[in-house]
């Protein structure tokens, strides 16, 4: 259940309106790494979580960010009032001020409409939990882009604010995903084909600068994969061993997907016997 309190999570004063100002404020309302994405993608994800305590954080996150998107539509809507009236400031964005009447749009800072396909959602936890601390961190580095980008003491402050929760936001993401228990690249039920897992392909060759073959070597190294010569230079290329994945062969988190493969493997069998009995 939701209840509006008549009040911002963060007050707002800024100084003299900068339209300019809020049209790249329109990023974080209506854009790919803004507000609305994050409180769509961490409330559904928090809709389809079987587990509790993780549920419990991804609703309050996915809350939070609702209000969040109200703190900078207050921001964007001060900083485009002059758009009301001034034609010269209608002028930085025609659309803002002329079919939105110069007032907040569910819109990125080109214009570009919102759309659900921003979401990160998979029905894994793991994997989710995953996109969910990527899209903090690019969303802080969106903030911060725009703190650089005012003069304004009150903008900043609420900017500040703002980028500072996405901070928080990861470490609660990142502990929700450390405490799973699931080795770090453990994805979903399946295991990996031994050896191939750990093969690098090179595929860029030259000489000096960024051309150098081998700079990625400390990288690799780091990463224990084992660089392989493309085939296309009379290298052994990749090795692709076919395999029948097994279900239920990977060591993974009780908070995990259901398992999938050997039981739906089954229930096909039957079902196709069951269908060329009929047949015949």
């Amino acid at each position: 259940m939701y209840h509006h309190v008549k009040k911002l999570m963060y007050t707002v004063n800024i100084g003299e309106p900068d339209p300019r100002f809020g049209n790249m404020l329109l990023e974080q309302f209506g854009g790919a790494n803004g507000e609305l994405a994050a409180a769509m993608q961490y409330s559904i994800q928090g809709f389809n979580c079987e587990d509790a305590a993780r549920k419990d954080l991804l609703m309050d996150i996915g809350t939070e960010e609702l209000s969040h998107l109200e703190v900078v539509g207050a921001l964007i809507r001060m900083h485009l009032k002059p758009m009301k009236s001034d034609r010269a400031a209608a002028e930085v964005d025609p659309l803002v001020s002329i079919a939105g009447g110069g007032g907040v749009a569910l819109v990125n800072s080109v214009g570009d409409a919102w759309t659900a396909d921003y979401l990160k959602i998979t029905g894994d936890l793991s994997v989710d939990l995953r996109s969910n601390i990527a899209a903090e961190a690019r969303a802080k580095i969106v903030y911060e882009r725009l703190i650089n980008f005012t003069d304004d003491p009150g903008s900043k402050e609420a900017l500040q604010f703002l980028m500072t929760r996405e901070i928080t936001h990861m470490r609660a993401f990142t502990a929700a995903l450390d405490t799973m228990g699931k080795a770090q690249f453990s994805i979903g039920l399946i295991a990996p084909t031994p050896g191939l897992v750990s093969q690098f392909f090179n595929d860029s060759t030259g000489e000096e600068g960024e051309g150098e073959s081998d700079l990625a070597g400390p990288i690799l190294k780091a990463a224990k994969l084992e660089a392989v010569d493309s085939p296309i230079f009379d290298g052994k290329g990749l090795d692709i061993t076919p395999t029948e994945p097994v279900a239920n062969s990977e060591q993974t988190s009780k908070f995990d997907s259901a398992p999938v493969g050997a039981t739906h493997r089954s229930n096909g069998s039957k079902a196709s016997k069951k269908a060329a009995s009929h047949r015949s």
